[in-house]
């Protein structure tokens, strides 16, 4: 049996960006001083450290991010879904968590008309308007193949990916308008009034 994931929020470690920030400095700066130390009093351990801590230091860059209103972030640690971050703001998550931005704004979509058949075979042409937004950021990330249309590598950004859900919501919108087309029939010649 398989059970349906849901979107999740992220309850993993996360550390306001200033507080990371002013962390970071210090640990840049214990680094250099340490480095600095060392090679003045011949301490080789010392020194190691002190590069130790410096490459902790570039490693832990990579954790800061932002987040505007009305974004979300699929948290993702090594291949696993660990949950989706939405507050907005300046954090610090593990370094290792891949972030994958999506907009949760509502979109317009301005379909170009299509020839479709009605009920009775008749050529209509039908245009249609659709406003849209993400609901369910696990789904649209890992149930839609929609990402690897217009992506195709694994860096894309929140725009890139946005415009290939786009594309995906134009193909289902068509099929649909198509269907709902082919219930009805454009030109009712039935004369429903009683003589």
């Amino acid at each position: 049996m398989v059970t349906e994931k849901i979107e999740t929020a992220y309850s993993g470690f996360k550390m306001n960006g200033f507080v990371a920030l002013i962390l970071y400095i210090a640990l840049i700066a214990a680094s250099i001083a340490s480095i600095i130390y060392g090679g003045i009093n011949e301490y080789g351990l010392i020194i190691g450290g002190g590069i130790t801590l410096l490459i902790i230091s570039f490693i832990a860059i990579i954790g800061f991010f932002t987040l505007e209103p009305n974004e979300a972030a699929v948290m993702i640690f090594f291949g696993k879904y660990k949950g989706t971050f939405n507050q907005h703001g300046f954090y610090w998550v593990n370094p290792f968590m891949s972030r994958k931005r999506l907009t949760m704004r509502a979109r317009n979509l301005d379909a170009e008309p299509i020839k479709v058949n009605d009920k009775e075979g008749n050529p209509i042409l039908i245009g249609m308007v659709i406003v849209w937004k993400l609901k369910d950021t696990y789904k649209a990330m890992f149930e839609i193949d929609a990402q690897s249309i217009a992506v195709g590598a694994t860096g894309a950004n929140a725009a890139t990916r946005m415009n290939a859900f786009e594309k995906y919501v134009r193909i289902q919108g068509d099929a649909a308008l198509r269907e709902v087309a082919g219930l009805y029939a454009y030109d009712d010649n039935k004369d429903t009034t009683d003589d």
